[in-house]
């Protein structure tokens, strides 16, 4: 081993051969004539030209590395490639982790927020509506059990906001109507509080919660666990009640979803910080430039984009029911809300008896998820309340079809499932079960008394022809005493 000056000259500067076997020398382009130097001098070294040295050397980036680098189209490499001006226009809204109304989706994992019916969520399939999608409600007849959804959707979103809302904080959530109805607010349904009954239990366990002095004395352990040294063994001290997947997930985010009462409005109402009504009818651009501008103003919150009762003839002008024009509108909206895909999520409900079949299928065709609902007619309703004459909480009010769900449908998956659901509209929740035809109690009722009279009407018969063989048997023996 020998020790050089860190001046001295390797190989004379001459380019013969390497001094240490198995190494390449340098190029003297761009070298100094003093040659290598560890110093401030050797600035004049290409420093593509050392990479290369290194990498023959194995202390380098791999060949590999060097590849990815290079640019099919006669880029230099090394050099990375900014984003293109398209996506340098689309602003990247993020979200925080700690928004009480967003979760991941189990299937996909993706962020998803709650349409505020638990059985909805459920059956959309992601426990959510998954940011950056849309959900197209229809229903046929003339009842209006998508207009309930479509506002229990828009209060969801009001209570998210004021969760954290306070004077200072401007909250994490707005919403924004396209509709005439400015009613509409002031219609959002409540939180569910439970009976009275309910009420008071709460307020009970509420205050019992609360530490105190009574609360410590009285809070000993149980006399079983004293008498009872090995009851572990045969499991009678597990007084502690196992919870079920749906339990944890309520208690990892508890704030996710509500229950709402139909029959209640919630208190106060929605101010304009917290929602923002767009009428219909403007020209669309103008609509548009509207739902943009308020999106960018509140860029930092979730936005729930509500569509009620689409293409109602009380609130939309002629005009709008044109296919020129209403499905620019609905690529717009569906295009702000892939634009703004990580804060914004569309929900819009259509009477599907008021449109042509044919706008119908390309108003469908839009929507990232389409489910319909069928209402029963009054026969089978009357059907039925008879069914369930001692349980009426249990009367269905119609069938649940899926057209389409988010994100599976568009990877091509076959998600069409019809006449399994049933959905019925009560004052705790929109319950949606599966859907099976009773059976009536009143035909056996019925069957019963049949058999009845006719258990009666054969003894009567039984009774009557055994009076006439007695008859006849005294008219046989009776012997005439003329004779």
């Amino acid at each position: 081993m020998s020790f050089r000056k860190r001046g001295e000259v390797l190989n004379n500067g001459s380019r013969g051969q390497a001094a240490v076997p198995g190494r390449v020398p340098l190029p003297t382009r761009g070298t100094t004539s003093a040659g290598i130097n560890r110093g401030p001098a050797s600035t004049g070294i290409n420093r593509g030209l050392i990479n290369n040295m290194r990498s023959e050397r194995g202390t380098g980036p791999s060949a590999v590395d060097r590849m990815r680098n290079l640019s099919l189209r006669g880029s230099s490499p090394g050099i990375s490639r900014g984003p293109t001006s398209s996506q340098a226009d689309v602003p990247i809204s993020s979200v925080e982790d700690s928004h009480p109304g967003i979760r991941p989706s189990p299937a996909t994992s993706q962020q998803t927020t709650s349409t505020g019916t638990k059985d909805l969520d459920k059956l959309l399939g992601h426990m959510g509506l998954p940011l950056g999608t849309s959900l197209l409600m229809e229903e046929t007849g003339t009842t209006e059990f998508q207009s309930v959804l479509a506002k229990i959707f828009a209060s969801q979103g009001i209570v998210h906001n004021r969760l954290e809302s306070t004077g200072s904080t401007p909250g994490n959530t707005h919403v924004i109507v396209l509709s005439l109805n400015q009613m509409f607010a002031k219609e959002l349904p409540g939180i569910y509080k439970g009976s009275r009954r309910d009420v008071k239990k709460f307020k009970i366990a509420e205050e019992q919660s609360k530490v105190s002095v009574s609360n410590l004395s009285e809070s000993k352990a149980p006399a079983r666990s004293n008498d009872l040294k090995i009851a572990w063994r045969y499991g009678l001290n597990d007084n502690k009640p196992k919870k079920d997947d749906d339990e944890v997930l309520i208690d990892e985010h508890k704030n996710y979803n509500h229950q709402f009462d139909i029959t209640s409005r919630i208190i106060p109402a929605p101010t304009l910080n917290e929602i923002t009504f767009i009428s219909p009818s403007q020209n669309v651009q103008a609509i548009l430039v509207q739902m943009e501008q308020t999106i960018q103003k509140h860029k930092d919150k979730i936005i729930r984009i509500v569509v009620p009762s689409l293409l109602h003839p009380a609130m939309y002008p002629p005009n709008m029911f044109k296919i020129s024009t209403i499905l620019p509108l609905l690529h717009g909206l569906k295009s702000l809300t892939k634009k703004y895909e990580g804060s914004c999520v569309l929900f819009a409900s259509v009477s599907s008896d008021l449109l042509d079949q044919f706008l119908l299928t390309q108003i469908e065709s839009i929507f990232d998820s389409v489910m319909r609902l069928e209402p029963f007619d009054q026969t089978m309703l009357q059907f039925l309340e008879r069914a369930y004459k001692s349980q009426p909480n249990k009367v269905q009010h119609g069938l649940i079809q899926i057209l389409k769900l988010p994100i599976f449908s568009e990877r091509g998956e076959m998600h069409v499932i019809k006449s399994e659901w049933a959905f019925k509209n009560g004052r705790k929740r929109f319950e949606i079960e599966e859907w099976g035809i009773p059976v009536e109690d009143n035909d056996e009722a019925a069957s019963g008394d049949n058999c009845s009279t006719a258990i009666g009407d054969g003894t009567h018969d039984h009774s009557h022809s055994h009076s006439h063989s007695l008859e006849d048997s005294t008219k046989n023996t009776k012997v005439s005493l003329d004779f």
